[in-house]
């Protein structure tokens, strides 16, 4: 932006102006052009460029600077310099006016420019690099996919920062190296003569709004470590000092939140060259702005299908076996395995309840995180932060505890591998959240705050379904994504798990066909164990006849393939992208544990270990030891899991630890919680 954009010539003495690079004036020639005058030539020094349009020229000439121009009809003159200028008023543009039939000019104006570059830069083209002079009107816009362009920011996702207040009073922060990677670089240049830049000032500033959103730093003179903060809460301009010389000035940029309902994610910072007048009662005039706009790198989650990292375990005494065994399959899958600190109050299962892995990534540098959705109040009780790699971020995303179970939070969400649908792709896959589809009294729903959280991210266009009838209600308890090798025509790259009723019911029945009806289920669990979790020891004949647990399975295989069917269509998936595993279910009321109260309601529960809350490890799969019917020495419900998964090439480790289950410390995959490999693809070439 560029004030005036318009220069009136004079016939009685030359007029002077100022032209910042990249901006174009346009030349008012009508207004001081001799009445007979039918016709012009106009002519720049070295560093000038002048252009004429919508208009024919009347008499044209090898050399553009006798070209003679049509002074009838509207026509624009435009100039514009390539270079800043080394003295005031160095350049100059020449317009000779002629009458018909003459060849020498009657009247000459001269225009004197001073040409000066302010320029605020960014890594518009997202090579990782600064851009410099990059194209002014480009910069002002943030534009989506793989021939776009535009800036990008990254959240702050320092573990330290979490609880802590920000000062608006501290203006000095010491950032060390590695931190000072994680932060977008803004480059401000300045050329031009001293005398000229010395009666003008350069402010930095950006809305009030946003300047909530980010800080802007540079580096204190004659330090490496030590930088002022320019912009940030609370202070939304800053003017820099008077221009003496040539400046080139790098600020550093963070954001302080991710995309949110309230927030696009979009940050826009100006730099405008003020020209302060010598007289009081004038008031100051701006000159020109430069306008560059970042956008907030999103949250990203990683599907089960992403090789595993690292592997964070809750090292409770109850979880002895659960923890020897994801151990070894860690060490399998070349993962590394982190312990975390205990929580007595919560035992295991806020580790993966209420804590996601996923990653925010820019140009220049990705960053793993957690993302936090904490039901403790106090920052000191969240044990998670304190036991992260150095490389891997915290962030808490507060959330409104519910008041019935734990939809509310971030471990009702799965996200499925990438998937194209209907010529449509989602290259980053799309993230799955369980709600109660319709209103009831005793309808659970997660946060509207972290459902617009997720939708506010734009990259992994969130699909809801239906899970209200499950106990916890997360969707991870009937469905499972896997990863496999194929990937011919047709093939997705990876299947579908899901829990299926009716596919136990035909097992037991071939069992029972096969003379195996005496069989016990839970044979091999203490009779103490079984009792403290409401279950009991029975044989496949006795489960068969149980019309009452028949029907509560038939609702449970409804519910399952209504999410089969939008599974199917959001997703894009046919049939053989799906494997039904083996799986009964119970309904039981739901206790409330902040009140003691039970609801009317009835929810389902995994009757046995449930087989879809495994741990995926490349093709290393960690899965719920069901305790199913010995036949031969071997658990039949195992069996048919190795008859589904190991053609696929998988191995599969049923991890014994019955107290994972259905005691307290809850499912044992809430006990651990895995950070995956971030996508290869990068999420702003994509179209939302």
């Amino acid at each position: 932006m560029s004030f005036p954009s318009i220069v009136h010539l004079s016939l009685d003495s030359p007029v002077q102006a100022i032209c910042v690079l990249g901006t174009e004036i346009c030349l008012d020639l009508h207004g001081c052009a001799p009445q007979k005058c039918e016709s012009f030539t106009i002519s720049g020094s070295l560093g000038i460029l002048t252009d004429v349009h919508n208009a024919i020229p009347v008499k044209t000439t090898e050399e553009a600077a006798t070209t003679r121009w049509p002074l009838s009809g509207p026509m624009d003159v435009l100039v514009k310099m390539v270079s800043p200028s080394t003295a005031p008023s160095e350049d100059k543009v020449l317009v000779s006016y002629y009458e018909p039939d003459k060849e020498v000019p009657v009247a000459i104006a001269v225009l004197y420019l001073t040409g000066i570059e302010v320029s605020l830069d960014v890594d518009i083209y997202r090579s990782g690099q600064v851009e410099m002079r990059s194209d002014k009107q480009a910069k002002k816009k943030w534009v989506w996919g793989s021939s776009g362009w535009g800036a990008i920011l990254l959240v702050n996702c320092n573990p330290a920062n979490v609880g802590q207040h920000t000062d608006k009073k501290k203006t000095l922060k010491v950032l060390y190296s590695e931190e000072i990677q994680n932060l977008s670089q803004m480059t401000l240049s300045v050329q031009g003569p001293s005398c000229t830049l010395k009666k003008h000032r350069l402010v930095l500033h950006t809305s009030k709004e946003e300047s909530e959103k980010a800080r802007v730093y540079w580096l204190q003179k004659d330090s490496s470590s030590i930088f002022e903060l320019v912009l940030g809460p609370g202070q939304h301009s800053y003017t820099l000092a008077p221009l003496e010389d040539n400046l080139k000035k790098t600020f550093y940029v963070e954001a302080m939140e991710f995309p949110s309902a309230d927030f696009s994610g979009l940050i826009s910072y100006s730099v405008s060259l003020v020209d302060e007048s010598q007289d009081p009662l004038i008031p100051e005039a701006l000159v020109y702005k430069d306008t560059v706009v970042f956008r907030v790198a999103p949250c990203i989650f990683t599907p089960s299908t992403q090789m595993p990292l690292e592997v964070y375990i809750c090292r409770e005494l109850q979880l002895r076996g659960f923890v020897n065994t994801v151990t070894e399959l860690s060490k399998k899958s070349n993962s590394q395995v982190a312990s975390v600190y205990e929580d007595p109050n919560r035992l295991g299962r806020w580790l993966q309840d209420e804590t996601a892995f996923c990653y925010t990534q820019a140009p220049h540098k990705t960053i793993s995180l957690v993302l936090d959705t904490p039901r403790v109040t106090k920052i000191e009780d969240l044990p998670m932060k304190y036991s992260l790699s150095s490389d891997v971020g915290y962030v808490i995303q507060c959330i409104k505890e519910n008041k019935v179970a734990s939809m509310d939070s971030i471990g009702n969400l799965m996200v499925s591998p990438p998937v194209t649908v209907q010529g449509k792709e989602y290259p980053l896959g799309r993230i799955l959240i369980g709600s109660s589809f319709y209103p009831s009294e005793e309808g659970r729903n997660m946060s509207k705050t972290l459902r617009d959280f997720l939708h506010a991210q734009q990259v992994q266009a969130p699909v809801e379904l239906f899970s209200d009838w499950l106990m916890i209600g997360h969707v991870d308890e009937f469905m499972c994504f896997v990863p496999t090798d194929d990937q011919s025509e047709g093939e997705k790259g990876f299947r579908l798990l899901l829990a299926s009723p009716s596919s136990c019911y035909k097992l037991f029945q071939e069992k029972k066909k096969e003379g195996y009806g005496h069989v016990l289920l839970f044979e091999e669990v203490k009779v103490d164990q079984l009792l403290s979790n409401g279950r009991e020891a029975r044989t496949i004949d006795q489960l068969l006849a149980d019309e009452n647990m028949r029907k509560q399975n038939d609702y449970v295989e409804k519910c399952i393939n209504l999410n089969r069917d939008i599974l199917k269509r959001e997703l894009g998936l046919v049939e053989k992208d799906i494997i039904d595993i083996p799986q009964l279910f119970c309904l039981e009321q739901l206790t409330n544990n902040s009140s003691n109260q039970k609801t009317g309601k009835h929810f389902a529960r995994p009757y046995f270990p449930d087989m879809l809350q495994m741990i995926v490890m490349g093709k290393n799969l960690g899965i719920p030891k069901p305790f199913g019917p010995q036949i031969k020495g071997n658990c039949c419900l195992e069996e048919k899991v190795y008859h589904l998964l190991e053609p696929l090439g998988f191995k599969c480790t049923f991890i014994n630890d019955f107290d994972c289950y259905l005691t307290d410390v809850g499912d044992f995959r809430a006990c651990a919680n895995i950070r995956r490999v971030p996508f290869a693809f990068k999420w702003w070439r994509m179209m939302p």
